[in-house]
């Protein structure tokens, strides 16, 4: 609902001066913002995209039709300049504006929510100082020069922080709780602090006496994303780690000298405090994660570090870089943090990943005098040093490999269920680490026909593993096809490069195989200038309905099969291409199948009942009749026909809440104390 100070008309003004002139692709931005929408799920806003052009700016003059206008309208319906300003943010981090030849992509992101800020009137932040008591495991606050404030009221950088970003609850030598920060540095991969982790690593061996959480805040909007906590691998969760670095304690102020603090970085040089985890599961896949093999030096001039101080949820704070020259392999900063903030994200002032915070110190000595100007020093480890000692270790190819790919609790998304494919799983593992390009998703021959028997629900879950902004989809039904390969490739480039009639050679000025080589070629080159940093996904739907389009469409098709194991981040899913059907200029061994039997369809309570085990029906003491009872009405609800699509629709409509009230709900959990 609008406030009375943020009309609707005010609200479109500023925002209209801001977006007017960004270049970007429409059907692209259209699914993020349908994809922010129903994760923030925003009281009175718009259901998607279309329905933001229908209810907003009436009377405004602004036309639908115009890139500019349409996306002013589909902020302006959020409805006020907090929601507007995180989802402009959020798509600026994702990368969806083109920026200009002059600006570096850092550049760029940090101007354009600047403009937003200002054009919304929040160029100041919210800030509040925080006073606490001195823990003694390695933190402190720091005087008052320090300030805390919600990660998402700052840059666009910080929204991809706080999705990886973790909580980490675990236990000491002594049985008791403790806890720390971490971040996704994989899709099963964690950072943190070895301290956090030392004695469950050195002392119990235990995995399961550690729990990573994402989400932990009240501001994230994501009570109805994916269930936040992992634990550890049960196998191989160790990936690798370095030791505690000593402190000098006996005296105060030391690292305001010169002389000594050389000396202690020369003694600290190889010995980083990390732990680096691998969890059961890959959140990373949705989330997204830091890359190690791509991070840079610099030297600061303030840091912000993204941590769950004591048992606060996210939470951002910010203070100047010290003593930067030599930095080597540590950063002293300014910035407060307490006990818990272990293992937080430490970015430099522009938002970029720099380090890792492991810990701070207070002088007990009369902060006075005059030399002494730092009382309080906190450091943190460099991402750069963490990851030269992950070369030396060689284990830094093993933060990109990923467990299995598993359901929560026999769900994806906001708890919808999925009912068997776990051979599907196993498959798209495969086409996430690139040993395979192309999936072929087919229905073996039934003796009793079964419609619907839920391939296309394959893309809903391909979408859960690989979600955006990591991944970008293009999605077509065979029946809306272009039959020509130039309306094919506008269609397909349009979908992340606007005008693509601009790229694309139109002139048939030769044989039909050598314009169709150009049209690929012209394609390819886009998918690595415009979207390297993605894997891209095109989906052929219903191609048990339609043949492939034919003439030239058919050849552009085949073109592209032959050229897609050069291009490392494309993959090719064809859902319903019966299996006797052969791709000419394929390479089998680039294909992975997934075929949905008769067998996983032909008995829905028995079906229904394994997943309520999944669910937690396993770990209750029910009564067994009654869940064979619950059992035969799912099975009979869901009939023959489309019988996953109904078993679904059974669960969705009369078990899901009551499957929250009895084995604990798939959303975000109420933050402990710790």
């Amino acid at each position: 609902m609008m406030n009375e100070e943020w009309t609707e008309e005010r609200l479109i003004a500023s925002i209209h001066g801001v977006v007017s002139g960004l270049r970007f692709a429409r059907p692209q931005l259209r699914a993020w913002y349908d994809n922010w929408l129903r994760a923030r799920r925003l009281p009175g806003a718009p259901q998607n995209f279309a329905h933001a052009m229908v209810v907003t700016g009436q009377g405004s003059g602004l036309d639908p039709a115009d890139d500019g206008a349409a996306l002013c309208l589909a902020l302006a319906a959020l409805g006020g300049p907090q929601p507007v300003a995180d989802c402009f943010a959020g798509a600026v981090a994702a990368g969806l504006f083109e920026a200009a030849t002059t600006e570096t992509r850092e550049q760029h992101r940090r101007r354009l929510a600047r403009a937003m800020a200002a054009a919304l009137g929040r160029d100041h932040e919210n800030t509040e100082l925080q006073r606490g008591e001195t823990s003694d495991e390695l933190q402190a606050f720091v005087p008052e020069n320090g300030f805390w404030t919600d990660p998402g009221h700052l840059q666009p950088a910080i929204i991809l922080g706080r999705r990886r970003l973790c909580r980490i609850d675990t236990v000491n030598a002594q049985g008791k709780k403790v806890n720390g920060t971490g971040f996704l540095v994989g899709p099963s991969t964690v950072l943190t602090n070895f301290h956090v982790v030392k004695d469950v690593w050195e002392v119990f061996d235990q995995p399961e006496l550690i729990s990573v959480r994402f989400d932990f805040s009240a501001t994230t909007g994501l009570r109805d994303a994916d269930q936040p906590r992992y634990s550890a691998a049960k196998t191989g969760w160790k990936v690798a780690h370095s030791g505690k670095a000593k402190w000098i304690k006996e005296d105060d102020y030391w690292w305001d000298d010169l002389d000594k603090r050389l000396a202690w970085l020369g003694q600290v040089e190889d010995t980083l405090d990390y732990a680096i985890i691998r969890l059961d599961g890959a959140p990373g896949l949705q989330r997204g994660w830091f890359a190690l093999d791509k991070v840079e030096e610099a030297e600061p001039d303030g840091v912000w570090i993204m941590h769950h101080p004591g048992s606060e949820g996210q939470t951002l704070t910010g203070g100047r870089a010290v003593h930067t020259f030599p930095m080597k392999s540590r950063i002293f900063h300014l910035a407060t943090t307490a006990k818990g903030s272990s293992g937080g994200l430490v970015l430099n002032q522009g938002g970029t990943p720099i380090g890792l915070h492991y810990l701070g110190a207070e002088a007990g000595a009369d902060p006075s005098e005059p030399f002494h100007q730092n009382p309080t020093m906190n450091v943190a480890v460099t991402l750069k040093a963490v990851s030269e000692d992950l070369k030396k270790k060689n284990a830094l190819t093993q933060l990109t490999s990923t467990t299995d790919l598993n359901l929560i609790a026999g769900c994806i998304g906001r708890g919808q269920p999925v009912f068997g494919r776990q051979e599907y799983f196993r498959v798209l593992r495969d086409l996430w680490d690139g040993s395979k390009r192309v999936l072929r998703i087919h229905v073996n021959p039934f003796d009793t026909p079964i419609t619907r028997p839920g391939k296309s629900f394959s893309f809903s879950i391909l979408q859960h593993f690989f979600a955006a902004p990591e991944n970008h989809y293009i999605l077509f039904r065979a029946g809306d096809i272009q039959v020509d390969a130039y309306r094919l490739a506008c269609d397909t480039l349009a979908t992340f490069a606007p005008n693509p009639a601009e790229i694309l050679p139109k002139a048939l000025d030769t044989t039909t195989p050598a314009y169709v080589r150009r049209l690929v070629s012209k394609f390819m080159q886009q998918v690595s200038a415009r979207l390297s940093d993605k894997t891209v996904w095109i989906v052929l739907d219903d191609l048990d309905k339609h043949d492939l389009s034919d003439a030239s469409g058919r050849e552009f098709l085949g073109t592209l099969y032959d050229q897609i194991g050069q291009q490392q981040n494309l993959r090719l899913v064809l859902v319903g291409l019966r299996e006797d059907v052969q791709i000419n200029g394929l390479d089998p061994a680039l294909v992975a199948h997934s075929a949905i039997n008769a067998k996983s369809l032909e008995n829905p309570s028995v079906i229904f009942r394994e997943w309520l085990n999944e669910r937690g029906a396993r770990d209750t003491a029910l009564d067994e009749d009654g869940l064979k009872f619950l059992a035969d009405i799912a099975g009979a609800y869901a009939g023959t026909e489309a019988p996953l699509e109904r078993l679904s629709q059974f669960v969705t409509d009369y078990v899901a809440g009551a499957a929250d009230s009895l084995f604990g709900s798939l959303g975000t959990e109420a933050p402990e104390d710790t």
